[in-house]
């Protein structure tokens, strides 16, 4: 390695600076606070790079770590100055989340470097979950100018450790809408990715790449891209719709570019991007209220043009102990919304509204609608079709988010770039959409006719719900043909988080459902998560718990399969449970997963043989339910069985 000739160390942190050869290395190390996760920052021959490790195994390996800016090359000639050092320990409490306290607990370094008189700072940050560089550059650039300064690359990559397997990755979109695909290492060359992408490191430990504070910081979102030559190694890029250079006001710094780590459980519950994201800028929350909405869009297209149905929509969310019904685009000139804000006001049910985006571009013409929409009383706005992550259009999400903070408006963003960990710093923004959803059912897409599948239901959870809230949309039964069972699709209520919860199913279908009481009692926001089990593309069991309640949902996907629950994440005490399960009854044993159905006997071959065709997987009725209803204790077993892209929901009441 060299002569080492300067050390210095702490429980958090490590110093180091030796000769390798001709050159200077001058390395600082800072560790989580349970030292299984230790990120590197390496200054060698003026340069900068980073790398992290997790438990000895590699998750970012020796990466670049720079900007190019009109004020220096900050990719070289780099010559460290001070270090400063700090522990961060805190809670914060977001009103609408998947836990009901968040926790920080982190070491953090901050080393200044120097160039040509200007500064950079570079900034880690390692928690046990997780941990994110990020570059900034104070007041001046270390100087007294006060010109914005213009950056024209980010010289950042994420390394992935050639032993990563199972990279599950999604082409860049603008619209954040296709699904996660496996990616061999070697292809990652021929696409832009956006984020998150999903990496299994083996022993149990995954890390999820993404970026956190990219909205808060003004700077745009950012994607990843590699050369042919070195496919392993993705470099930052600005949005390609932005063609000119990022111009940012001094002070400032980049988003956090961060890798959430561990088993997928600890993945799914982690409050790192939060944690990475600036306080709340909501003083009086008392507003933000999550709740489940009832939406015609998706499955009765034309019932937001009509006052009438609208109001059927209403009385059935009110039915159905709903907070809101959302009336979707097509409103203006045929719905009056302040009279079905009336409407809605005695039954409980609170009105969203849908608006497009382009509408709201101007600060004055944004602020001067949102009053209006408030003084008609609309607990929130779905602003749509932003399709973008350049600077301009992230300036107009923080001005939204501003203007409806100031208005008392709730916000689901639609057509949008992924979450970041906005939830913190805009937690009346309850849900974004940024996800291949249930819309995907209307055939409206050549590229993907048939729409999200099991597949992608079971990898979401690790991926884009990971990042924040999901606008998903779940829970279709016969309105559209979706190749998963209704029992698949009422799980999806609980697997995946939206904290103003859209079902896209038709109103009559749903209150005329046998899983109609399960989807009444499922909440929108949660205090404990379970992941009981799970493999992204394959399967998931996830248990949630509201109150004294557990909600538990189980998917699979392109085999049958078994589900076996250990419920000893119950309570002492006896619980009613309520089994919303694929009825397996017009299946023979073979199309089954191994042991769901009774061996077959002779009748059953007989039948077989007197078949000119056997009967195959393809002919089972994917609406097929059975609802079961029984008592169970903590630490007892249940066996679930599902048919091929099934599922099923369980409802744990306390006796």
């Amino acid at each position: 390695m060299g002569n080492e000739f300067t050390r210095r160390c702490t429980r958090s942190y490590r110093h180091h600076i030796f000769r390798l050869e001709d050159i200077i290395v001058d390395m600082q190390q800072i560790f989580s606070p349970d030292r299984h996760i230790i990120l590197t920052f390496i200054l060698e021959g003026g340069s900068l790079f980073y790398q992290v490790e997790a438990s000895g195994l590699p998750v970012i390996g020796r990466s670049p770590l720079g900007l190019e800016t009109d004020r220096a090359d900050f990719t070289q000639g780099l010559a460290p100055k001070e270090t400063v050092q700090k522990i961060i320990d805190e809670e914060f409490i977001i009103p609408a989340f998947k836990k009901p306290v968040c926790r920080t607990h982190a070491n953090r370094l901050l080393w200044t470097l120097e160039k040509s008189g200007f500064l950079l700072q570079a900034e880690a940050w390692v928690s046990n979950d997780g941990a994110a560089v990020r570059l900034s550059l104070p007041d001046g650039g270390g100087r007294a100018e006060s010109a914005p300064a213009i950056v024209r690359r980010e010289a950042t990559g994420f390394r992935v450790p050639p032993d990563a397997v199972n990279l599950y990755a999604q082409k860049l979109l603008f619209s954040y809408e296709d699904f996660y695909h496996p990616v061999p290492l070697e292809e990652l060359h021929q696409n832009g990715w956006g984020f998150p992408l999903l990496a299994q490191l083996g022993g149990g430990v995954w890390a999820l790449y993404a970026e956190a504070g990219a909205y808060g910081s003004g700077y745009g979102g950012s994607h990843l891209a590699s050369a042919r030559e070195d496919p392993a190694l993705l470099m930052l890029q600005r949005a390609p719709d932005q063609l000119a250079p990022t111009v940012m006001e001094l002070p400032f710094a980049t988003p956090w570019r961060t890798a959430l780590i561990g088993s997928l459980e600890e993945i799914v519950n982690s409050n790192l991007l939060e944690s990475l994201s600036p306080p709340s800028i909501v003083e009086d929350a008392s507003f933000i209220k999550p709740g489940r909405s009832l939406w015609s869009w998706m499955c009765d297209k034309d019932a937001h043009k009509d006052p009438a149905r609208m109001r059927e929509y209403i009385d059935a969310a009110a039915a159905m102990g709903y907070e809101y019904s959302l009336i979707d685009g097509g409103w203006s000139g045929n719905i009056d919304i302040p009279a079905m804000v009336e409407y809605g006001r005695p039954k409980g049910v609170g009105i969203w509204i849908w608006v497009h985006s382009q509408d709201l571009r101007d600060p004055g013409a944004a602020a001067e609608k949102l009053r209006l929409w408030a003084s008609w009383g609309v607990a929130g706005l779905k602003v749509d079709f932003f399709e973008s992550d350049s600077q301009e259009r992230m300036a107009q999400y923080r001005m939204l988010a501003e203007l409806a903070a100031e208005c008392r408006l709730m916000l689901n963003f639609h057509g949008c770039t992924k979450p970041s960990g906005a939830s913190r710093t805009w937690p009346h923004v309850l849900t974004y959409e940024g996800v291949m959803g249930s819309e995907f059912y209307l055939d409206y897409s050549r590229f993907n006719p048939a729409g999200p599948d099991a597949a992608h239901n079971c990898t979401l959870p690790f991926t884009r719900n990971a990042l924040g809230p999901m606008d998903y949309t779940p829970v279709v039964y016969d309105s559209r043909p979706t190749g998963t069972t209704d029992a698949h699709q009422t799980a999806l209520a609980v697997i995946f988080t939206s904290y103003v919860l859209h079902l896209a199913e038709k109103a009559s279908v749903l209150l005329d459902h046998p899983c109609r009481p399960f989807l009444e009692h499922v909440p929108a926001v949660w205090e404990e998560t379970r992941l009981l089990e799970g493999a992204p593309a394959s399967y998931v069991t996830m248990a949630r718990r509201r109150g004294a309640s557990w909600f538990v949902g189980g998917i699979c996907a392109r085999r049958p399969r078994n589900a076996r629950l250990r419920l000893d994440f119950l309570a002492e005490g006896e619980y009613e449970a309520v089994l919303y399960s694929d009825d397996l009854s017009d299946m023979q044993v073979f199309d089954a997963a191994l042991g769901a159905l009774p061996p077959p006997d002779e009748a059953v071959i007989r039948f077989l043989d007197g078949r000119r065709v056997r009967p195959s997987l393809h002919e089972h009725n994917m609406r097929l339910l059975k609802v079961s209803a029984f008592k169970v204790r903590a630490g007892e077993e249940i066996n679930v069985p599902m048919a091929a892209n099934g599922g099923f929901a369980l409802e744990l009441s306390p006796i």
